[in-house]
């Protein structure tokens, strides 16, 4: 069987969910005979190969409205199926925006699949809050769009996919389908093996840490995952600890603007871009004393699932998406000021670490492991080959 992955910006995965979710899963599928194909933001088009997989490479329109993924979609769609139409047999869209793309493969005679992702519509609703009042048109225009991109999504494929059960419920009772399917993220391992314990202290003294004595989050830094909730309740906190923040910081940003503002001069509040080094990540993730989770918006995220795998507190944002994934693995706050005493809490010893650690551990094995996903995948796409129409019987 051939699969076709659009709307991630290509692999290898550096930092979002989306590529990563495509990485891990066209791996294992190239083990099990599949031929996979992924296409990738590039400035021009042409194709190659990485660990197997068919990159196809297509140029991008890069700019600051949400509806330029659309755009990128169509393009690398109308491409692919062009050159490669005759062996292609499903085309996975990763994102809502693929819900225009998804018209042009329905007439190429393509079965479909469509991952919403979260509820993206609501993301706009939380971004409003820090941008000129003059763009508050272009955002309730967007939002519309995304809510459209949200509906199509669940019309157009055979199978639509829900990474959290809430995701599914909403999408379920909201757009009234029954074509909805959960599957699951795996947690990618970040653990850096080559590192002895004195390789890890200088890598984490390049960073000014020491073991044990920071906060971290990793986060796409969007008003929705709410970073300035974590800056707040860390400032309210009576910590001698630091608060370690890793994620695409734009100071052209109006929300990027506003937290370099919030920090003021606390050199406790550490502000770091992009580390696209799986292992020094993983040294920081395994050395922290706790790791926040503030998103609020979305469904399963994969930031979360690999700093499962480290055994380390989560301290997680109290809202259903990450109560499914952690259940009674996290320790939840509400606002900033619930997070400065929780970590308060923490830092007095009043949790019980040992039972935390070994629910998050068996989180991860049972339900958020890459394999089991991939069995889960190929159920489906096996399914949609045969041509049996009824997915509504499908429990994953």
């Amino acid at each position: 069987m051939n699969i076709a992955f659009i709307g991630s910006r290509g692999i290898p995965a550096k930092y979002g969910g989306n590529e990563t979710f495509v990485e891990e899963i066209s791996k294992r599928l190239i083990k099990k005979g599949f031929q996979i194909y992924v296409t990738s933001e590039s400035n021009r088009f042409f194709e190659d190969e990485y660990n197997g997989i068919i990159r196809v490479h297509v140029p991008s329109i890069q700019g600051k409205s949400v509806t330029m993924p659309s755009v990128n979609d169509v393009v690398a769609t109308t491409y692919l199926l062009l050159k490669h139409s005759k062996d292609i047999d499903i085309v996975y869209y990763v994102a809502p925006d693929g819900a225009l793309s998804a018209i042009i493969a329905k007439l190429f005679k393509k079965k479909v699949i469509i991952n919403p992702d979260g509820i993206e519509w609501k993301r706009l609703i939380k971004r409003s809050h820090f941008i000129p009042f003059y763009m508050i048109s272009l955002y309730i225009i967007t939002m519309v769009y995304m809510y459209l991109m949200e509906y199509l999504s669940c019309k157009l494929p055979e199978i639509t996919i829900a990474d959290s059960i809430g995701i599914k419920d909403y999408l379920k009772k909201t757009h009234k389908v029954e074509n909805v399917v959960y599957i699951a993220y795996g947690a990618r391992e970040l653990l850096p093996p080559r590192f002895s314990k004195k390789e890890e202290i200088e890598i984490l003294n390049k960073f000014g840490l020491k073991p044990r004595e920071y906060y971290l989050t990793v986060a796409r830094i969007i008003a929705e995952n709410n970073i300035h909730l974590e800056i707040e309740g860390f400032k309210k906190a009576n910590s001698t600890k630091k608060l370690v923040i890793v994620g695409n910081f734009n100071k052209k940003d109006a929300y990027t603007k506003y937290l370099f503002k919030l920090r003021e001069n606390n050199e406790n509040i550490i502000l770091l871009n992009p580390i696209y080094d799986k292992e020094v990540l993983g040294v920081l993730r395994k050395n922290c004393f706790a790791y926040i989770h503030a998103y609020e918006v979305g469904g399963t995220n994969p930031s979360l699932l690999e700093q499962m795998l480290f055994k380390r507190p989560i301290l997680a944002y109290d809202v259903p998406f990450n109560k499914e994934v952690l259940e009674e693995g996290g320790i939840y706050f509400k606002d900033a000021k619930d997070l400065a005493n929780k970590m308060e809490m923490l830092e007095g010893g009043e949790f019980d670490l040992r039972l935390i650690k070994k629910i998050q551990i068996k989180r991860i094995k049972r339900q958020y492991n890459w394999e089991k996903v991939t069995r889960e995948y190929e159920r489906v796409f096996r399914m949609i080959i045969c041509g049996k129409g009824d997915y509504n019987g499908i429990r994953i």
